[in-house]
């Protein structure tokens, strides 16, 4: 991965890591016990920091695996086959719209000329 979209993902951990926070924040204003409103802020976090580490565990993966040549030859492979089904999907429906020939009910459309 290039420096760039690792920056970007590592922004994407911030951010939710942001809305974290300030959900045990609003979490934590809402609550009438400060003791248990402590231990739920804490949980929340340890959750948040879960996520990250969960995440940060992904796109080293995924960072390792686009290094890989045969990874990414596998990638280009799998990106042909999506794109040869598409293609077949699109000619026949194509070939059954032609099949079908002229929709009787349709009104008749005026002259250019």
């Amino acid at each position: 991965m290039a420096d760039t979209s690792k920056q970007a993902w590592n922004e994407v951990g911030n951010r939710f890591s942001s809305v974290g926070k300030r959900l045990a924040d609003r979490y934590q204003a809402g609550a009438k016990d400060g003791a248990s409103t402590k231990e739920t802020q804490r949980k929340v976090e340890e959750v948040a920091r879960e996520i990250g580490n969960q995440l940060d565990r992904a796109f080293d993966a995924l960072d390792e695996t686009m290094r890989d040549p045969e990874a990414r030859t596998d990638l280009k492979i799998a990106f042909g086959a999506l794109g040869t089904a598409i293609t077949a999907s699109v000619n026949e429906a194509a070939e059954a719209i032609k099949s079908r020939g002229p929709d009787s009910s349709e009104p008749p459309r005026p002259n250019d000329a």
